[in-house]
């Protein structure tokens, strides 16, 4: 491929530029004012540029809070392979890998607010969401352990219930800080999982 040159090359450096002072000038944006409040003309001052210039490269909020769900994602979804990647797994295989979400979350808290505040609010954000459960149960559902009476769809309900209720405690006993005993729901969680997903 040709390599960039004169002022088309620099034009698409500074776009580029551009783009990323925008998506860093959000994630601030929305870390220090929620999704719903978060002003998209204070994510173009954040940045230096002019509220024109953020239209020229995103069409809404959303499009920006999809971006900051989808760095989310990536590493949430690293954490549940590995997870599929460790063997045997025993309790204290599942206590270990939910300390390790858990810590996930309190690190990227007040981002991962406004991401989950854009999920509630945004339709399209509700359907990328179902998309990762779906990719976290295809990552799972080989570890499932067969039930009496199980249908084919019986271990990808399970596993995408139990990944709901891990994010929904981690919603609200890290994001939200609800006061839970977290070493309880630790004991409890790694049991479920176990009983699911644990080596035979």
């Amino acid at each position: 491929m040709a390599a960039r040159s004169g002022a088309a090359g620099r034009r698409i450096d500074d776009e580029a530029l551009v783009r990323q002072r925008l998506v860093a000038a959000a994630a601030e944006e929305f870390e220090a004012h929620g999704y719903a409040q978060a002003d998209i003309g204070r994510i173009a001052r954040r940045a230096g540029v002019a509220e024109a210039e953020f239209h020229a490269h995103f069409s809404g909020k959303v499009e920006l809070a999809e971006g900051l769900w989808d760095v989310a994602r990536v590493t949430l979804i690293g954490l549940y392979r590995e997870l599929a990647r460790t063997n045997p797994r025993d309790l204290a295989t599942f206590d270990t890998w939910l300390r390790k979400t858990f810590a996930f979350y309190r690190r990227n808290r007040r981002r991962l607010l406004a991401v989950h505040e854009a999920i509630a609010l945004e339709p399209e954000l509700s359907e990328v969401y179902a998309g990762h459960t779906k990719e976290i149960a295809g990552i799972l559902v080989p570890l499932s352990r067969p039930r009496p009476g199980d249908t084919e769809e019986s271990p990808r309900t399970r596993i995408a219930l139990m990944s709901m209720q891990h994010e929904r405690f981690c919603f609200l006993a890290l994001l939200r800080q609800m006061p839970f005993d977290e070493d309880e729901a630790v004991r409890a969680l790694a049991r479920s999982w176990f009983d699911e997903l644990g080596t035979p």
